[in-house]
């Protein structure tokens, strides 16, 4: 017959443990700085790479796409939902800066994270 204290034992064991768990799991989540500033790698067949936060659907893939092909300088906006990013290829001249760019995403209602240009292209705002 098991005696009336390790059942209590063994309960307030697993009492302590759910609250344990518990309590860890409503501590903020604290990022870290890999988080913090993605990594994005431009592909050898684009000049930019956006990093764009609230795009959830087809449409918004599409308004995007709209919007930064408008920008000057921007010949085609390739959106991937998956990925939250935009893909650029970058024919006109002036080249559009990077503010331009953070402008034309933020008008549209959107997050702008990033922009990462490929070697050899050059911001005009941050000498990347």
């Amino acid at each position: 017959m098991r005696s009336r204290t390790s059942t209590f034992s063994v309960r307030s064991l697993f009492l302590v443990a759910a609250a344990l768990g518990l309590a860890l799991s409503l501590l903020p989540q604290t990022a870290t700085a890999q988080d913090a500033a993605p990594k994005v790698e431009v592909p050898d067949t684009a000049d930019a790479v956006l990093k764009v936060n609230g795009m959830a659907c087809s449409a918004c893939a599409q308004r995007m796409k709209s919007v930064l092909e408008e920008v000057e300088g921007v010949d085609r906006a390739t959106v991937s939902l998956e990925e939250q990013n935009v893909v650029l290829t970058l024919g006109g001249n002036p080249m559009p800066s990077e503010k331009t760019l953070r402008e034309a995403v933020t008008s549209a209602g959107y997050e702008f994270r990033t922009a990462v240009f490929a070697k050899g292209q050059k911001s005009k705002d941050t000498g990347e």
